[in-house]
């Protein structure tokens, strides 16, 4: 048997790098990388046990797709030596993101949630886990729930598959310890359970033969899940009997927000953790700087009044020649400079000192002083005809009331769209007069005739019928194929409350099938009396999924005629290929649209029938 080290290369193609810990005896685990693709891997070497079994249990676990499993990429034998080839795992396991502490109840609702999801996929593949632990339950640093040893732990450990009830039974149980350790912190161990012991967690104590209920080992846990961990971990067989199950137990569920790096330790209070990955004073001096980086709207937003903001110097106030020779006069700025009082701020400027003789030596009178009007000042001193010897002070308000010509343009077109409207209006309102006499034929009609004069009074015209208005929604639930209570009922008045702003919204699923827990989604719509319909609007934050309208009730929302059916985009019209007298219209969604985050959920903003 080949000895694998540092430096093996598996199969002409797998370079061993370092190890990796392993929590299962006989098998190490190394990071590696694949030669041929050039892309980092994991490589699980079986060395001793059951290795004929778990390679085919690998070979079995390939056929499973889904986001949230490892995924299988290679299975082999190298020189005796049987390995396992798997992408690379970056999130930290279940045992590692509760070593500081439990986690809080919407969590461990969504972790565990995520991996019975996943597990229901392998299960409908015929396909089992047999093994879980708090070690093969990863989440990323992005939030993402990875889960890995499926099927393959379990034949290593030498368990055999048992019917298919017995199989779910056991990974349905084994997610609710899962869950108990999410909540408290501790395992609960089960001496019949391939799992084993989780290292480096306490046990859950145990009360006549049961786990003690997680609400008396940690506070907060709320009702639901207390009595789903005693319930299913009790000696009676209750509590789900596959992960759907548990799936339908556990939702819906948020966003996950405990997951970090694999290699990542969270610091301790008041201590700054070292960087993730600085393993050695190599990676150390290699480490990239971090270059403190400041934002320029925060330069801006954080500048007092009357600062000079950086990069935009103000502009230069342009010189202004006098009318005088050999005067040069500089503008100033008309507001007064900061902490420059009132009196300051109000004077008039001055004109320089001394200014250069004018022709002929004669040198101006002084200037007056403010408040005072001097008409005989310059008298014989300005022989520059009656142009005022400071122009540039009637320039500035001269530019202010300057019109552009495009704007003069557009309102002469505006004007003469607004003529051709009104005299359009005239010609199509009015009827041509065609009995010669020059009353137009609107009068005439007008005219009571002495039939309908006699009397003494005027027979008041026909009254003319209502003109139908939209059908008027009065009433909107949620559908869900397989729960009655729907989706989100608490927000589904949202679709039709005229604000786009606001969103009915699904539940959350990592495919656009429902992650194969469902047929589909929808919304029931009850209409203030039968009315004449012709389509559905729908505004939709999202890209693609695919949407139906039928003429029928929620009680049976996929049966009746398909009255239009469309993908779905941010505004999809539903027109029907004839109108439908009707009072309720169901609204089904077969498909799920993409999110920005790259997973799959419906927000329908608004909602209108025509």
């Amino acid at each position: 048997m080949a000895e694998v080290g540092r430096g093996t290369v598996l199969a002409g193609r797998y370079r061993v790098l370092e190890p990796l810990p392993s929590d299962l005896d006989g098998v190490s685990v190394w990071r590696a990388v694949d030669q041929i693709l050039d892309r980092p891997v994991r490589v699980r070497v079986l060395q001793s046990g059951d290795v004929a079994p778990a390679l085919d249990a690998a070979r079995r676990a390939a056929l499973v797709t889904d986001a949230r499993l490892v995924r299988v990429l290679d299975v082999g034998m190298h020189e005796g030596v049987g390995y396992v080839v798997t992408e690379q795992i970056v999130g930290a396991s279940l045992g590692q993101l509760v070593e500081q502490g439990p986690l809080t109840a919407d969590q461990a609702r969504a972790v565990v949630g995520e991996a019975a999801a996943a597990l229901e996929v392998a299960r409908r593949r015929g396909v089992h886990h047999l093994a879980l632990r708090p070690s093969v339950v990863h989440v990323s640093a992005d939030g993402r729930v990875l889960l890995s040893g499926l099927a393959i732990d379990a034949a290593l450990a030498g368990r055999a598959h048992g019917d298919a009830v017995a199989t779910s039974r056991t990974d349905a149980v084994d997610l609710v310890r899962l869950l108990y350790t999410g909540l408290t912190g501790r395992w609960p161990l089960d001496p019949e359970s391939a799992a084993g012991a989780a290292p480096g967690l306490p046990a859950a104590p145990v009360l006549d033969g049961v786990p003690v209920a997680p609400a008396e080992l940690a506070p907060g846990v709320p009702n639901d899940l207390d009595t789903l961990c005693a319930v299913t971990l009790g000696t009676y067989g209750d509590g789900p009997h596959t992960p759907g199950e548990l799936v339908h137990e556990l939702e819906p569920w948020g966003e996950i927000r405990v997951g970090r790096a694999a290699d990542a330790t969270p610091a301790a209070p008041g201590v700054v953790a070292a960087p993730a990955g600085a393993t050695s004073d190599v990676e150390a001096e290699t480490a990239p700087v971090r270059v403190p980086r400041q934002s320029v709207r925060t330069v801006f937003d954080e500048a007092p009044p009357g600062v000079v903001r950086p990069g935009t110097p103000p502009p230069a106030a342009p010189a202004r020649m006098s009318g005088l020779p050999g005067a040069r006069v500089e503008r100033t700025s008309a507001l007064p400079a900061a902490g420059v009082g009132a009196a300051a701020a109000t004077s008039p400027p001055t004109l320089p000192a001394a200014l250069p003789p004018v022709g002929g030596g004669a040198t101006p009178p002084p200037v007056p002083p403010p408040g005072r009007q001097d008409d005989d000042a310059w008298d014989g001193a300005w022989d520059g005809g009656d142009d005022d010897p400071f122009p540039f002070e009637q320039d500035e308000p001269q530019e202010r009331r300057r019109v552009g010509a495009a704007g003069v343009v557009l309102v002469l077109v505006g004007v003469a769209v607004l003529v051709g409207l009104v005299l359009a209006a005239r010609a199509l309102f009015t009827l041509p007069d065609t009995s010669g006499g020059g009353t137009p034929a609107a009068e005439q009609s007008a005219t009571p005739t002495p039939a309908d004069t006699a009397g003494g009074e005027t027979a008041a015209p026909p009254a003319q019928p209502p003109a139908a208005g939209p059908p008027v929604v009065i009433g909107i639930r949620s559908l869900d194929a397989s729960d009655a209570d729907g989706e989100h009922e608490e927000a589904v008045s949202r679709a039709i409350d005229g604000d786009p702003a606001t969103f009915w919204f699904s539940q959350t699923y990592n495919r656009p099938d429902f992650a194969g827990l469902k047929e589909g989604v929808g919304l029931e719509l009850r209409l203030a009396a039968p009315a004449s319909v012709s389509g559905v609007t729908l505004l939709v934050n999202g890209t693609g999924g695919n949407v139906e309208v039928r003429a029928t009730s929620g009680d049976a929302p996929t049966q009746g005629e398909v009255l239009a059916a469309a993908p779905m985009g941010p505004q999809t019209a539903l027109t029907f290929a004839a109108p439908v007298e009707t009072d309720v219209l169901t609204v089904w969604f077969t498909e799920l649209p993409t999110m920005p985050d790259g997973r799959f959920r419906i927000e329908l903003t608004e909602l209108t029938v025509q």
